[in-house]
C-alpha cells in the first residue's frame, strides 16, 4: 500500500553565490530549516533555477546532505 502525501511540500529555492555558483551551505541550511518546520521538500525546478544548473551542480547540492533525507522529497523538473 502506498503512502499518501500530506501536509506542506515546500519549494526549496536554490541560493547562489556572487560568482553565480550554487551556495551549498545556504542550500543545506535552508533545507534543514524547512524540515524542522515539518515540511516535505520539492527541490530543483520549482523556481526554474534548475534549468541554469549543470549536472555537477545538481549533484553537489543533492549528495551528502546531512539531515535532508528525513522527509519525502518530490523532485521538480531538473534540466
Amino acid at each position: 500500500m502506498s503512502k499518501r502525501i500530506r501536509g506542506v511540500l515546500a519549494p526549496v529555492v536554490t541560493p547562489f553565490k556572487t560568482d553565480l555558483s550554487p551556495d551549498r551551505k545556504r542550500f543545506i541550511r535552508h533545507r534543514q530549516w524547512l524540515l524542522s518546520q515539518n515540511c516535505g521538500l520539492t527541490p530543483f525546478g520549482t523556481t526554474s533555477e534548475a534549468n541554469s544548473m549543470s549536472t555537477d551542480e545538481h549533484i553537489s547540492l543533492a549528495v551528502n546532505c546531512p539531515s535532508c533525507n528525513e522527509q519525502i522529497e518530490v523532485p521538480g523538473s531538473p534540466a
